[in-house]
Order: structure tokens, then C-alpha cells, then sequence
């Protein structure tokens, strides 16, 4: 199918419906370059009604190649119209039989394919015929001959798929709009039936193909005088070389570029190795690199077009989806610069932060603890220190997020004020709002989204949207069906954490003053629990929803159920409030009402310097993904041999393995002794074999019989004992105030597996709730009380540590308003001792009288 028509509007005429139909004396105008996808038959109408002077459409006709005028209804007419296009048939001449008008009885272009339905046959009747009746059963005379619908049929059938499987046959006769088609048709039958073609002859008007091998294959393809464009006038069809053509030269790069077109447009990340290899795993073809990596630069340069093509139609799809959901807004922005240029640009956006300041000015912002861990742990990486780092962003209120900083800062206090320096109200809970029941602080959702989204990111701006439109739909129909498949009236993550609280709350002592007020102790802090309020000075039970142990100690002492207590926003019934709401289904293309008035430009982009990057760039210690499985990083770490240990080479490389692949020589053992057959184990030494554990022995073999002894596999490696040594080291290590170690790892891997193949994370499950489950004496010597306004915001004082400065050449940097209040201090002091070390004008005024006083003295008695 063509993608570009030209439209043919006549008007002015009239009908004449004998001997056959036609109009007459009309004008006409012309639309150069129509896209065939923004044909519409209101759009038509429309057009024939407010610019040429119909007072209303009583049919719409159209001619096809052969001058033959169809019926066109409806969109269903225009859709069987576009499958119909092509390259000979890209001239739309439309027609309108105006109100008041004779109706005309011609064909619908939709019933083209349609068989003719069968006749009933009566057999054995009683009734005469006459004259009248064998006149009726004549057949009526037809303009419509099988040879123009078989052209329809063949145009709409000549599509590229995978397997090119519409090209396997080439036909005397076959038609093609230009030598560019014809060449392409031909490269493709050649491509798919794996036979070399060669040109035997190619000029203006002829162009003929041979076998490459010298069978009597022949096709001729020239000028059609009759008609427009070419035609193959002489067809052989026969091969007797064998279909194996393993290196084609039909396979040329326009070819190539039409087959990978859609492939590309679906997938900008198609790689040349993967190109190639479709081409071998389809049709056994071996098509270099360098040619592929050619085909896919013309393919996208020519796909640029289709990515300025999405925008013009962005304001369609943009109101096709206003109609299909209701009460959807859908803003396009355009940039005002480009405007005052008369030109309509996509304004891309940026500022997130002053847009949610702006549409949620009393929103409070948090930051993600995970990206501050990844900042912060560039200078200090021990596995410890970053538990150290979540205690105490987990900590809900002031005083054990200062225990965990004192804590940090036994370990080094230059940890401690680098953490500091990232404000805590941001990422610590104890300085949360309480208004959102939410005590996450980090950003896993949207990460995951991102990761989620990360193919549809790459096409362009609508199949992006579509992409990302029906991901969303279909997620929200399948987290509704899990909503329906909960076991009880709560979320399961309510559940569960409300599990862990409950089994805390065994270690808690109550006391009660009477009038809902209860006094909780867990450990050495003694908390604060108001049931009519429903808060808790360890602010858990505010900022979750979720009865805190402490809430949960004094409902049963109570005699209460504390589940009742959960926060609504918990419940199934809020949960299937939040997916009641369904994304609707939103129609093709076909259907949009594109305006040529609404045509943007896309935003510019500014080309920089190198290859683009298309992976995110990683930290040293981040863990790598290997095979689908996480393993730790290996930078920085010294390359070690597996067999000898030593630091000069790797196992693959190790001289000592390479003397043991020389031929295998008999080798006398000697016979086991007594102490060897009581252990069950012999030690059979072999030529160059060296044990990989540096603690087995070598044992001198003594003469035997000779035999032949095979290599032992080594172990792992030693750089991978290393990060087990190290990894178990900072495990064994664990601070006061999590006693529990990280047990993010794989339940059914082995031991050296759970270290190497970690994710960089840490779970509040498994190390702080855990660490709480432990049965400790309560003390309550510190009392917690309630703190913060009435949102639960709270701003940090008195921190342990003061946050570290940044420092220049070994000096601590300020900023500019204190460089100027530093330099108004040292004037104020230069000028203070410049006072106090020179005189006053009034004094070198009486010093100066003084002197003058002296002389006179002196001249007078001298005279």
C-alpha cells in the first residue's frame, strides 16, 4: 500500500447515465501528497459541501484504474479503499451525486471480494414459462470484469512480511509503477526463492534478469505503451541450479532497507548482529556487517519523516482519547518562541520539582534514600556503614535516629558528617510528615516504572504513549483481580507488616493512667500512646496507619482488637476504589480526525559530541546482572590465579596448567599405605598438578604400577574468595543497634552464592524489625515525647554532628554571602587598630601648636 495519494475533487458538472455513466463538463482540483491514513469520508463530505457548493452529499463515488466508479458509504468504504492503493493506483478521482439528483445504481467498493451469493435453483416444477419471465433470467450486463478486481486483489496482497512469502511467484503481465519497484519485486522473489539473478540488460526502457548459474530462467521487464509504467512482457520461470544461494546480489541495500522498515519503526534497538541473523535463520542468506549497518542508517534516516509524521498527528490522538475517556485532559504544549516564528513546535518539558511546588504547594518533599546510599557510599563502602546508613534513615523518631548518628560516629565521624550534610527532614522518617500514610523513603516506584517503560522510551511519541497506554490498562486490570483475591478485608502488605508489630508487642510492658492514656516500655525508651488521639510518641502508628507495637500492647490491655484500627486507606474497599476507574479502549489511526492546521514541528535536539549512551552508568561497588542472575562488582579487585594464587595472571593463563597439558605420561604410583586405606582417601599426584587448597600436603610417589591420573577440577577463584572473606568479615561485625544481620538472599542458594550474587539492597525486615523480635528486658529509662506541628513535621537540632563543609586545596569553602560578611569583619577590625595606633586631628593640632611655641621660645632667648 502507498502511503501518499493524490485527491481529484470535481465539481461543476453533471450526470449522464446513458449509454453508461459519466460527468460531464466539470472542474476540478487537485491535493498534492495526501496521507493515505488521514482519509476520512466526513472529512470528505465535508469538503465537497463548504468549498465547492453542494448542498448536501447524497452519494460519494470514486473511479478505480480502469475508470470504473464505486460506491463509497462510509469509513468502512475508505478502509477497503486505502487496502486497495498502490503504486498504480495512487490517483483518488472522487465524485458527489448532489441532493435533489438522480440516485445512482452502481457497485460498493466494499463488496468487491465478496462472492456473488448462490440462487436458489427450483427442479421439477409444474409451471409454464413464458417469454417475460426467460427475458428476466438473462444475465444482467456487467462493467465490472474479474480482471480489474483481481488487480485490487493483487495490489492489497503485495505486502512485505517475515517470510517475504507473497514474493514466491512472479507473473507474465505483472505490472509496476516504476524500474525502482520492478528491481525490488525481483530482489525479493530472488531473496525468498534463495536463487542468484543477474542483469543481463538495463536502460531507460528495459531491464532483463538471467540465472547467475545459467539456467533457463528469463524475465524481461519494459515499457507499457498502453498504460503507465512497466510491465513483464517475457517470464521463464524455471531453475535447474538449485535453490541454496547462500551469497544473493539481489540482496541490495534498498531492498534489505524495505523488508527491516517496520522491524526498525517497532524497534530502534534492532541490532546489525540481529539483522543478520533473521536473514540467515529465514532465508539462509549471509549478508556482511558493514552492508547490514548501511541498511539500517537508510532505514532510519528514512524513518525520520515517520517520527515528524507522529507529531503532526498528535493533536488526533490526543482527541481521540478525550472521546474515548471522558473527563481525560490532554494538554499539548507549543513552544511561544516558535509561534512569534509562525511555526508550531512540541515544547518538551522539564522542572518537575517547580511544577509540584507549584500544582501541591503544601506537598512535602522527600528524597530517595537509595540515591543518597549510591552518593554517599562513593567514599565510604564498607557493608556495615551502609546499614548503619538505612537504621537510621528507618528511624521514626528523634532520638534513635541520634543513637544511630552516635553509633555511625564511634565507627569515624567523618561518616557521620558526610551523612549529615544531606538534610535529614528529606530522607530520615523521624522528620516526616504524618499526613500521607506512607513511611517509604526511597523512590523504588519510580525506578521501577522507568525500568518498566524503558523499551517503550526509545519509539516514537505516540507508539511511546500507546506502548506505555496499554502496559498501564492491563495493570490495572490484573492488580483488580489480585484486589479481589484477598484472603481477608486488608492488604496483604498491611497484613504482614502489621504481623511483625504484633510479635514486637509481646516484648512491651503497659502501664495505664485510666482515661486512654498509656505509658509503653520497650527496651531502655518509654513511650507515649494516646488511644483517643490514635498516636504514639514513636510516631510509627502516624505515619503507616498501621497500630504500632506500643498501640497494639495497650488495645489488648484494653481488652481490643487492634486490627479494627488499620487505617481505611488499607482496605479492599479503598484498594477496588482506586481501580474502579478503567482505562478505555481507543481506536487506530484510521479513525483520528487529523487536522493539517494542527501539524507541529518536533522538538529540536542538540546533537553532542561521541556515541550516545544507551546504558546507565554504574558505581564500582553496584552489583552487575550476569546471565539473568545479580553478582557483585569486580572493579577494583586484583586479578588472581584460581590454581597457584598468584597475582600475576588468571587461571586461563597460569604457566603451570599449561606444562600440564602436554601429553600425559605414565606415571609410577605407589602402592597405598596403611594409614591412607584406614582414611578411604588416596592421594594420586599427577605430572605439573598442584593442589588448589594451600593446605594439602604433596606426597612423593613411590614406584608402582604405572597408571594414567586425571586432573582434578580447581575451585573458585580467588578473587571470589575474596569478596566471600570480606563480605562475611562485615557480617560478623554489626553494631549495637542492629544485631541482626542482612538476610536479603536467596533461601535455597548456597552460602558463597548469597554473598557473590547479592543485590545491592538492605531490608528494614530482616535487619531492624528483626533486630526488635528479640527478647530484651524493658528498662524504659528515656522517655520519648510527642514532638512536631500538627502534620508531624518536625526540623532537626541538635544533631550529634554538624554536616562537613566542602573544602578548597585543603580549606573549607563558604558561600558569598559569607565571603562578604568575612570581609566587612576584617575591615571592621583593620580600621579598629589603625584607630587605636594613630592620633586624632584635634591632637595633631595641639601637637603642632606646641611645637611652634618650642621655636618661638628658643628664637627669643637667643635674641
Amino acid at each position: 500500500m502507498t502511503e501518499k495519494v493524490d485527491l481529484v475533487f470535481n465539481y461543476g458538472g453533471k450526470w449522464v447515465l446513458s449509454p453508461q455513466v459519466v460527468y460531464i463538463k466539470k472542474l476540478d482540483e487537485t491535493w498534492h501528497g495526501y496521507d493515505v491514513d488521514l482519509l476520512s469520508y466526513i472529512d470528505i463530505c465535508s469538503e465537497f459541501i463548504e468549498k465547492y457548493g453542494f448542498r448536501a452529499v447524497k452519494q460519494l463515488l470514486v473511479t478505480g484504474p480502469t475508470g470504473r466508479y464505486y460506491l463509497l458509504e462510509d469509513d468502512s468504504s475508505i478502509r477497503t479503499l486505502q487496502s486497495a492503493l498502490s503504486s498504480q493506483f495512487s490517483v483518488l478521482q472522487l465524485f458527489v451525486v448532489d441532493e435533489g439528483e438522480a440516485t445512482i445504481v452502481i457497485l460498493n467498493i466494499c463488496d468487491l471480494n465478496k462472492p456473488y451469493p448462490a440462487m436458489p435453483v427450483e427442479v421439477a416444477t409444474d409451471c409454464e414459462s413464458n417469454e417475460e419471465d426467460e427475458d428476466q433470467n438473462e444475465p444482467i450486463p456487467s462493467d465490472y470484469n474479474s480482471d480489474e478486481l483481481e488487480v485490487f486483489r493483487k495490489e492489497k496482497n503485495r505486502e512485505i512480511s517475515d517470510k517475504l512469502d507473497r514474493f514466491l511467484e512472479l507473473e507474465k503481465g505483472m505490472c509496476f509503477k516504476d524500474f525502482k519497484e520492478a528491481k525490488r519485486i525481483v530482489s525479493f522473489y530472488s531473496i525468498v526463492r534463495k536463487v542468484a539473478l543477474k542483469v543481463e540488460k538495463s536502460d531507460s526502457t528495459r531491464l532483463r534478469y538471467l540465472c547467475d548459474i545459467g539456467c533457463p530462467f528469463e524475465c524481461l521487464i519494459s515499457e507499457d505503451r498502453k498504460n503507465q509504467g512497466f510491465k513483464i512482457k517475457t517470464l521463464n520461470t524455471k531453475h535447474s541450479c538449485g535453490e541454496n544461494a547462500f551469497k544473493n546480489r539481489r540482496a541490495t541495500q534498498e531492498a534489505l532497507a524495505h523488508y527491516f522498515k517496520k522491524k526498525l519503526q517497532n524497534n530502534p534497538k534492532y541490532s546489525v548482529n540481529d539483522m543478520r541473523q533473521d536473514l540467515d535463520d529465514n532465508f539462509n542468506l549471509n549478508v556482511s556487517y558493514s552492508k547490514m549497518k548501511r541498511v539500517k542508517r537508510l532505514v532510519s534516516e528514512k524513518l525520520e519523516g515517520s517520527y515528524i509524521d507522529e507529531f503532526n498527528k498528535l493533536e488526533g490522538y490526543a482527541q481521540e482519547l478525550r472521546d474515548n475517556n471522558p473527563g481525560t485532559d490532554v494538554i499539548i504544549n507549543i513552544s511561544r518562541d516558535a509561534l512569534e516564528q509562525g511555526k508550531r513546535r512540541f515544547l518538551r518539558m522539564y522542572g518537575l520539582l517547580d511544577a509540584v511546588s507549584q500544582v501541591f504547594p503544601k506537598a512535602h518533599h522527600r528524597w530517595c534514600a537509595r540515591h543518597i546510599e549510591a552518593n554517599w557510599s562513593k567514599a565510604w563502602k564498607d557493608v556495615q556503614m551502609r546499614k548503619l546508613l538505612w537504621c537510621s534513615a528507618w528511624s521514626t523518631y528523634e532520638e534513635e535516629s541520634h543513637d544511630q548518628l552516635k553509633v555511625m560516629g564511634a565507627v569515624s565521624k567523618q561518616v557521620a558528617k558526610d551523612l549529615v550534610w544531606y538534610p535529614a527532614q528529606n530522607w530520615c522518617r523521624a522528620y516526616f510528615d504524618t499526613v500521607c500514610k506512607n513511611h517509604s523513603c526511597e523512590n523504588n516506584f519510580t525506578e521501577s516504572f522507568n525500568k518498566w517503560i524503558l523499551e517503550a522510551r526509545a519509539k516514537p511519541i505516540i507508539k511511546m504513549l500507546e506502548n506505555i497506554r496499554i502496559k498501564i490498562m492491563n495493570r490495572l486490570q490484573k492488580l483488580e483481580d489480585e484486589g479481589k483475591n484477598w484472603k481477608g478485608d486488608f492488604s496483604p502488605y498491611a497484613m504482614k507488616l502489621y504481623d511483625d508489630f504484633n510479635i514486637i508487642a509481646q516484648c512491651c510492658q503497659v502501664q495505664s493512667n485510666g482515661d486512654q492514656g498509656y505509658e509503653v516500655v520497650e527496651g531502655e525508651d518509654r513511650y507515649v500512646v494516646n488511644l483517643n488521639r490514635k498516636k504514639c510518641t514513636c510516631r510509627t502508628w502516624d505515619l503507616t496507619g498501621i497500630p504500632c507495637p506500643h498501640a497494639i500492647k495497650a488495645y489488648l490491655h484494653d481488652k481490643q482488637e487492634p486490627l479494627d484500627q488499620l487505617s481505611w486507606w488499607y482496605s479492599r474497599e479503598a484498594y477496588m476504589l482506586v481501580y474502579m476507574h478503567k482505562i478505555q479502549p481507543v481506536r487506530g489511526e484510521k479513525f483520528w480526525k487529523v487536522d493539517p492546521s494542527h501539524a507541529m514541528e518536533p522538538p529540536e535536539i542538540h546533537k553532542l559530541a561521541g556515541r550516545p549512551k544507551l546504558k546507565r552508568k554504574r558505581e564500582n561497588d553496584e552489583a552487575r546482572k550476569r546471565e539473568g542472575v545479580w553478582s557483585a562488582s569486580r572493579k577494583g579487585l586484583k586479578m588472581t590465579c584460581g590454581h597457584c594464587s598468584a597475582t600475576s595472571h588468571n587461571q586461563r593463563r597460569c604457566p603451570m596448567l599449561q606444562r600440564s597439558k602436554q601429553p600425559a605420561q605414565d606415571v609410577p604410583v605407589s602402592a597405598p599405605q596403611a594409614s591412607q586405606e584406614e582414611s578411604g582417601s588416596v592421594f594420586m599426584p599427577t605430572p605439573g598438578f598442584i593442589s588448589s587448597s594451600s593446605q594439602q600436603s604433596r606426597q612423593p610417589a613411590g614406584p608402582s604400577n604405572s597408571k594414567k591420573i586425571e586432573k582434578k577440577p580447581t575451585g573458585p577463584s580467588k578473587s571470589k574468595r575474596k569478596i566471600v572473606a570480606d563480605e562475611s568479615e562485615d557480617e560478623q561485625h554489626v553494631a549495637p543497634s542492629s544485631a541482626v544481620a542482612d538476610e536479603d538472599r536467596g533461601e535455597h542458594e548456597s552460602e558463597d552464592e548469597q554473598t557473590i550474587l547479592r543485590p545491592k539492597a538492605i531490608s528494614e525486615a530482616r535487619t531492624r524489625l528483626q533486630a526488635k523480635k528479640i527478647q530484651i528486658r524493658p528498662t524504659g529509662t528515656r522517655r520519648i515525647g510527642f514532638k512536631g506541628d500538627d502534620n508531624g513535621v518536625s526540623i532537626p537540632t541538635n544533631l550529634p554532628y554538624s554536616p562537613r563543609k566542602l573544602a578548597w586545596k585543603g580549606k573549607e569553602t563558604m558561600t558569598s554571602n559569607q565571603l562578604i560578611v568575612e570581609k566587612e569583619t576584617r575591615i571592621g577590625k583593620l580600621k579598629a587598630k589603625k584607630g587605636k595606633e594613630s592620633t586624632t586631628s584635634d591632637q595633631l593640632t595641639v601637637e603642632k601648636e606646641k611645637r611652634i611655641g618650642k621655636l618661638r621660645a628658643k628664637r627669643g632667648g637667643k635674641k
